[in-house]
């Protein structure tokens, strides 16, 4: 998704999934959230969603759109992969 999104020039990390992780997904954005200090509220206002569906999300009963999911990887220079299970280490990306 990184290269896809244009976030990097590597079009494969070496140890990916080939499939989307919704508990590692879950997981890593609610992290990334509470790292921000944002409430659900927070995050649905920045990405121009409702709150429950931040909440979706978090509780594993929907997977993230990829618009949002570009959104939020732009704005916290994180890599799309990682959040979505794809790859373990956090790949913090250039600005």
């Amino acid at each position: 998704m990184d290269y896809i999104f244009k976030l990097t020039e590597v079009k494969k990390y070496n140890k990916s999934r080939k499939n989307i992780n919704k508990n590692l997904f879950s997981n890593r954005l609610k992290e990334l959230r509470k790292k921000h200090n944002l409430k659900q509220q927070d995050l649905g206002n920045i990405l121009k969603i409702d709150n429950s569906t931040i909440s979706k999300y978090e509780r594993k009963i929907n997977i993230i759109a990829t618009p949002f999911l570009y959104d939020i990887c732009k704005k916290y220079n994180i890599s799309a992969d990682y959040l979505l299970g794809k790859i373990d280490s956090p790949k913090y990306l250039n600005k």
